[in-house]
């Protein structure tokens, strides 16, 4: 799940003159402070050993591009098994429209059945795009306005295969199924416990203000109807996030099974070549502040289904 940093998208273009007067060194120095300063993980790791060896190293090294090893080889010590490096050809395409990259665009699938179960699905969105994310918020949110002038009986919302990625469009998109403000956060590597929440189009992340989606709300005729949030091995990241959300609202069942386990919260830091350093810096916690610490364990579900077939889900649902 990632927590874009603003300032590193502002200062995006104004980076190549700093680049130009770094060396291999001083750029894996910075990264390493980073991880220091930021990592969710940072008590766990020998600081001093880790600078040492990685100096030692990257002395051979003449372009910025051969340090990428080092620092990936970090992350891996961290242990969190979700911090990342992003190479700047890699970030240029992450900040561009799904078409201009040619990847299909990830709406949403809806359907009614049996005229009365409204079915819904939040796909996963990876890139930093205001226009792809404010299409996928309206196109979810045309889906929606739809199947409720049905008045279905039941809500299905499906997290299957949701791997994550930017957890801002993902919040606006299902905030009017949710019964509370400050649903779902993290803990940072003092304790300290940030909620997200939103208003007037913004999205926060404690105080911060990490986004804005300026798409009209829309309003359920019943947002107590029964919700079933439909989970598998693949609904990881964000897509926990998001499933974290609805974990103790009184209308909503989770169906299907542990999630993947990388409840993890991640910030992103803009390194001097525009390379990211996609960091850990959180752990998932749900609206009564559990903190989902153990990598791997994810979100169990209320009512499990071993399938992963979709009308198994449903059937389910069905009988209860």
């Amino acid at each position: 799940m990632k927590k874009i940093l603003l300032f590193a998208l502002l200062s995006f273009i104004f980076t190549h003159k700093v680049y130009a007067q770094e060396t291999p060194a001083s750029y894996v120095e910075k990264a390493i402070q980073i991880m220091e300063q930021n990592s969710v993980n940072k008590k766990s790791i020998d600081w001093a050993t880790i600078k040492k060896d990685a100096l030692k190293t990257v002395q051979e090294k003449k372009e910025i591009k051969e340090t990428y090893p080092i620092i990936r080889d970090i992350l891996e010590k961290l242990g969190d098994h979700h911090s990342k490096l992003y190479e700047p050809e890699v970030v240029a395409d992450y900040l561009k429209r799904h078409q201009d990259v040619g990847l299909p665009f990830p709406y949403p699938k809806d359907s009614l059945i049996d005229k009365k179960i409204a079915y819904i699905s939040v796909p996963a969105i990876a890139n930093f795009n205001q226009e792809d994310w404010n299409e996928y918020v309206h196109s979810f949110y045309d889906k929606v306005k739809n199947l409720d002038k049905s008045n279905p009986t039941i809500w299905i919302i499906d997290l299957r295969n949701n791997e994550g990625g930017m957890f801002s469009p993902m919040l606006k998109a299902i905030y009017p199924f949710l019964d509370a403000e400050k649903v779902v956060g993290s803990i940072d590597n003092s304790e300290g416990a940030s909620f997200y929440s939103y208003k007037n189009s913004d999205i926060y992340f404690g105080k911060q203000k990490i986004a804005s989606i300026p798409i009209p709300d829309i309003t359920l005729k019943n947002k107590n109807k029964p919700i079933y949030i439909l989970t598998n091995k693949r609904t990881a990241s964000s897509g926990e996030f998001v499933v974290a959300s609805f974990v103790g609202q009184k209308n909503v069942k989770i169906v299907g099974c542990n999630t993947m386990g990388l409840t993890s919260d991640n910030s992103e830091f803009k390194l001097p070549d525009n390379a990211f350093l996609v960091l850990t810096t959180g752990t998932l916690i749900n609206r009564q502040k559990y903190a989902y610490k153990e990598v791997g364990k994810g979100i169990a579900a209320d009512i499990e289904v071993k399938s992963d077939q979709l009308s198994d889900y449903i059937d389910r649902i069905k009988k209860l």
